[in-house]
């Protein structure tokens, strides 16, 4: 029998401009039949091929996945009398598909479920779900059943309504390309970029997959840091991934670890971790910006960092990286070295709006570029800030991108109320900071800093030594005149090899008085009295004092050579440092001597 109930196809459009407004409803229609046996009803889904070819045309194929807008109420669905009701829906092409449902309640006695009809397993049980309103698993309807079962009677007093069909038919031209391994190869996996710093900012990234009442769509976003450093789990995105849409911020989904591990595309879908639902903070046009808080805190087994940002209204980028999930794919990498510029005009975005000049940095990639999923991704500058989020452009690979970056400095006092821009939310105190620095998501009990000094033979303090950090972070410093250096904020229990080395002036210090001090040494006249002076005799870097090492250095006098051909300028004791694990509370203090190769009576500069 026909149900009488009409549904409207919606859809949800991204492109290289964001998504694009809704300009196409398409009128579907339910139609329910009995079968003869008395226990199942077939519910055939169908709209006019036309209306959907004319609804693709307008949108230009820039679609994800349709909502059927179904409000299929439980008091007017077709019942048996047997206690059992199994319901089957039908569609004229094969594709996944997801339900929106509201339960009011579930009735003693009685489950609903969708069961897997040729393995008999369950493939979402609607009874067992924490909230009132969520969205299914996909599933496939062709061989999946609705069933209804009361194990009191057969009165089915529940109470629920299917309100959304999330459909993707063939016809769109989008399946299988979407998500993994669908992006343009022209852009990096995050992985392949070795810098620390890089690969910091990069677990600030997440996917995330947006669901509104007109369709399901992805973009990207970044954790940002507040003035707190408490790890409040706000999300920073672009306000062109909802714009003129509905959105169910309740059912967005947040992917955590969506990535490769190496620098070659993996054969096989990672695993990820996923946080679902959020609420609106905050969000304005002019800068693209949108502001979320997650439903839960972020759980400390995962690897994400907190994006430290820069909000100085002049600054421009002389390197940029955006790092995203273009076309729901894995998480990229893409990096421009030229300067960025501030747009001095409008720009009118295919939505039918227009943004104020200078609200955007334009630039364009080096390396990699952007796609549909890409919006919204973060955009660091050269030192790891984050300054701002991609709005759109021209997407593609190097040859073709064009982007334009919604800039954090303009977000920063968009608008006249906390809602309309970022400062209330990322310095909630009134601290006034233009930049702060990333955090990771660390237990505050494990977060710990290792300071040090380098210094010389007889306690002065060393600089331009570098300390080289590796093992759970990879990091260079190097220190000033106090010698000094620290890591703020690590985990305790990482492992962390210092390595500190220092190569210039290979001279500085060296005369003939330290000639004569080695060669007295290996007469047994006037033996050395410290132990860093046998390392500062042993030019040849062998553990052994011989002649061998006064002819070098007096090679080294004489401008015959410019370097030691077997030691570095400056050797260290100890050679190396590793932490593992630090002890929680206090500082972890390291101590290094810098013993300056040829140097018997530490006359060298340490400052030079």
């Amino acid at each position: 029998m026909r149900s009488g109930i009409r549904f409207i196809l919606l859809l949800l459009i991204i492109s290289s401009f964001g998504w694009s407004k809704l300009v196409a409803q398409v009128p579907a229609s339910l139609e329910g039949m009995r079968l003869a046996n008395d226990t199942a009803v077939i519910i055939n889904v169908k709209w006019h091929a036309s209306d959907e070819k004319a609804w693709h045309d307008k949108n230009d194929g820039r679609l994800e996945i349709l909502g059927l807008k179904a409000n299929m109420r439980s008091q007017d669905l077709v019942k048996s009398m047997t206690g059992t009701t199994t319901y089957a829906f039908r569609f004229e092409q094969p594709s996944l598909v997801e339900f929106k449902v509201d339960i009011q309640s579930i009735a003693s006695g009685e489950q609903l479920y969708l069961v897997d009809s040729e393995r008999g397993s369950i493939v979402f049980d609607f009874t067992t779900q924490s909230q009132n309103d969520f969205l299914t698993t996909e599933f496939d309807p062709a061989r999946t059943l609705l069933v209804w079962k009361n194990l009191e009677g057969n009165t089915y007093d529940s109470e629920f309504d299917i309100e959304n069909i999330y459909y993707q038919p063939a016809s769109s031209g989008r399946v299988m390309d979407i998500g993994f391994g669908t992006s343009f190869p022209c852009h990096p996996n995050a992985a392949c970029k070795e810098d620390s710093i890089l690969q910091l900012i990069s677990n600030s990234t997440v996917r995330m997959r947006l669901v509104m009442e007109e369709g399901i769509g992805w973009c990207s976003g970044s954790f940002v840091n507040n003035t707190r450093n408490d790890k409040t789990p706000y999300v920073l995105s672009a306000h062109h991934c909802q714009y003129d849409y509905t959105p169910i911020y309740a059912m967005w989904r947040f992917d955590f670890q969506y990535l490769s591990t190496t620098c070659t595309n993996p054969l096989m879908e990672p695993q990820y971790f996923s946080i679902i639902g959020c609420d609106l903070v905050a969000g304005g046009q002019a800068s693209d910006f949108l502001l979320l808080l997650l439903s839960e805190e972020v759980p400390l087994n995962q690897e994400v960092t907190f994006a430290g940002w820069d909000r100085d209204d002049t600054a421009k980028p002389d390197t940029s990286y955006l790092i995203h999930h273009p076309n729901a794919d894995i998480r990229k990498i893409s990096t421009s070295v030229n300067e960025a510029t501030i747009h001095p005009n409008q720009i009118g975005w295919t939505e039918g709006y227009t943004t104020p000049a200078h609200h955007h940095f334009r630039l364009k990639f080096t390396e990699g570029g952007h796609e549909p999923g890409s919006s919204g991704g973060p955009l660091f500058n050269q030192d790891g800030y984050l300054v701002g989020q991609l709005h759109g452009g021209t997407a593609g690979c190097e040859a073709t991108n064009n982007a334009f970056i919604g800039r954090l400095s303009k977000s920063w006092n968009l608008g006249a109320t906390p809602q309309e821009r970022l400062r209330d939310w990322l310095d909630p105190d009134q601290t006034g900071l233009t930049k702060i620095a990333s955090i990771e998501n660390i237990a505050s009990g494990d977060l710990v800093t290792i300071r040090g000094l380098v210094s010389d033979p007889i306690g002065r303090p060393v600089k331009n030594a570098i300390l080289k950090v590796t093992g759970s972070i990879t990091e260079t410093m190097t220190t000033g005149e106090d010698g000094s250096f620290q890591l703020l904020n690590v985990n305790r229990n990482g492992q962390y090899i210092i390595t500190p080395e220092k190569k210039d002036h290979p001279t500085n210090g060296v005369n003939a008085i330290d000639l004569i001090a080695i060669q007295k040494h290996l007469l047994g006249k006037d033996t050395f009295d410290l132990p860093w002076q046998y390392v500062a005799a042993d030019a040849t870097n062998n553990a052994l004092l011989a002649v061998g090492d006064i002819v070098l250095l007096q090679r080294l006098l004489l401008g015959k050579i410019q370097i030691l051909p077997s030691s570095p300028s400056w050797r260290f004791d100890p050679s190396q440092i590793i932490l593992d694990p630090i002890p929680s509370g206090e500082p972890a203090e390291v101590q290094i001597m810098c013993i300056k190769i040829g140097d018997l009576n530490s006359t060298a500069d340490p400052k030079k």
